[in-house]
């Protein structure tokens, strides 16, 4: 697949957009199950003046909105304009970092689906660069902006989208 996500002005279908964005390239995704990008990093990105001057390191926080961002297309958004896409939220995320990240960087992002459930996707999700891990754990994210009818369909289409890769069809 390999896309870069800039030139596409819909950003996936993410509601996301420069300075904000933290997908540069989109290299797998298989919608409601699983999904690989690329985050691209100079050194130049401005929130690299004040973390930290003279030694930049990339925010950890901005490593878990990077996953968050890729487990959105992979649950709601890819391929969707914004007034098409579901509408979701980070709700909970606990990753560890367990080495820093310093441009420049090609940094891999990674989100697998691991459960639904009423209006919660759960992820495992790890970002790293080559073989060293800089982040992993996992993230929920929460419908959002929706009607209960509209969660609950979203979350069951993700659910059936799941189990059919799975085999656990009934």
């Amino acid at each position: 697949m390999n896309t870069p996500i800039a030139k596409h002005g819909q950003s996936f279908g993410l509601p996301h957009r420069e300075p904000f964005l933290f997908i540069s390239e989109l290299v797998r995704i298989d919608p409601h199950r699983s999904g690989t990008a690329i985050w691209r990093l100079t050194g130049q990105e401005d929130f690299f003046r004040g973390h930290f001057p003279g030694n930049p390191i990339v925010p950890g926080v901005l490593l878990g909105e990077s996953l968050a961002q890729l487990a959105g297309l992979v649950a709601f958004g890819y391929g969707r304009t914004p007034e098409t896409a579901q509408s979701a939220r980070l709700a909970r995320i606990d990753i560890k970092l367990p080495r820093a990240a310093v441009p420049p960087a090609n940094i891999q992002l990674e989100a697998a689906v691991t459960r639904m459930l009423d209006g919660l996707v759960m992820f495992d999700v790890r970002a790293s660069l080559g073989d060293d891990p800089v982040a992993v754990g996992s993230l929920v994210l929460a419908v959002s902006g929706t009607t209960e009818t509209a969660s609950t369909q979203a979350v069951a289409n993700a659910r059936m989208h799941s189990e059919n890769a799975s085999g656990d069809v009934p």
